[in-house]
């Protein structure tokens, strides 16, 4: 190239235009940067998560009969398993459940519509319970309520367990249940207990924290790939 002065000027190969460096480095900078915030956010939220119990839960006290009975008869959890409510009653000493002609009764809530195959894997072998016409029972009254059948004799167990399927941990309220005053060789008397007050609050399912944590996963690898590039 002849300048206006004469001379050649050859151009130099391989020179870098310094203000293009220098915005490069800036970029590059930057997607460091937000990239290694959004690993930290995601790690975090990763960390969250495994803090989280897979499942939801729900803890009630078998406290009001009608047998003048005072204290805690026994307690009742419920659990989600999937699509299903998995129930487990647990009796305090000197009580116990009637399970041969027995009742079980459910309060329900958020539109629940139980039918008479709605209760099942009981925890105790050939043992079933049917849907009946009436939901009152010993002066209380439920969403829905259920007589249970045993095969083979009667049995009064301290701890009883058995799904509700197609149900939601938060739809199941309360519970009732006809209980066994244990005494000599067998029942000094029955009756009828329910839970009382209101079950605490749901422990909630980690799926939000987990699509939020893997999306910024995600993000931060395409970040990462076009920074590569």
């Amino acid at each position: 190239m002849v300048n206006q002065n004469g001379l050649i000027h050859a151009p130099l190969s391989g020179v870098r235009d310094n203000r293009n460096f220098i915005g490069t480095k800036k970029d590059k900078f930057s997607v460091r940067t937000i990239t290694r915030k959004l690993l930290i956010l995601a790690f975090v939220l990763l960390a969250a998560l495994a803090m989280v119990p897979a499942a939801s839960a729900n803890s009630f006290t078998i406290t009001s009969n009608n047998l003048g009975l005072s204290g805690t008869l026994g307690t009742v959890s419920t659990t989600q398993s999937g699509s299903n409510v998995v129930v487990t009653i647990t009796m305090s000493p000197g009580y116990a459940i009637v399970s041969q002609g027995g009742f079980i009764g459910l309060n329900t809530t958020g539109g629940l519509t139980l039918s008479g195959s709605s209760l099942g894997s009981f925890s105790i072998s050939n043992m079933s319970a049917g849907l009946q016409p009436n939901s009152s029972i010993g002066s209380f009254t439920f969403s829905d309520l259920f007589k249970t059948s045993l095969k083979h004799g009667q049995q009064f167990p301290t701890t009883l367990s058995f799904t509700i399927l197609n149900a939601n941990v938060n739809q199941i309220t309360g519970l009732g249940i006809h209980i066994c005053v244990v005494g000599g060789d067998g029942c000094a008397s029955t009756g009828f207990a329910i839970t009382g007050g209101n079950p605490p609050a749901a422990v909630p399912e980690p799926g939000t924290l987990s699509l939020l944590g893997s999306g910024l996963v995600g993000i931060t690898g395409v970040l990462r790939r076009r920074f590569i590039s």
